[in-house]
């Protein structure tokens, strides 16, 4: 893999960055219309909060704004392994549990949406 530091100059043709470094300095096209890049969704807290924050809601303000996101189910896909923060609308743990089904045969989409009314039903 290349060191991102090696490049120095500023490159303008795109063609000459190995491609794990130009996937490092550009993010994917869908997080353009992630809903984590408008103004309601600047505080990057909400998505890694402290756990005592806001007692047991504290995931409650970024799942509310995934809820409502496009492209929420490609920012699960990009995140399903990521230790810390929201990802899809779904914490670290809920994100194992969604992996954990997707490798039993469900969908990315029907996993999240099971793992969703579990949620709704502990209420």
């Amino acid at each position: 893999m290349a060191d991102i530091d090696e490049f120095e100059e500023p490159v303008h043709n795109y063609d000459l960055i190995p491609l794990d470094v130009w996937l490092a300095l550009k993010p994917p096209l869908w997080t353009y219309k992630a809903q984590c890049r408008t103004p309601e969704g600047e505080n990057i807290d909400m998505f890694y909060p402290e756990t005592t924050a806001h007692g047991g809601n504290h995931l409650a303000p970024a799942r509310k704004l995934c809820m409502e996101c496009a492209v929420r189910y490609e920012c699960l896909r990009f995140g399903i392994d990521e230790q810390w923060g929201v990802w899809g609308g779904h914490s670290p743990s809920q994100r194992r549990r969604i992996s954990s089904m997707v490798k039993k045969g469900s969908s990315l989409i029907e996993a999240s949406e099971a793992i969703d009314a579990r949620s709704r039903d502990a209420r």
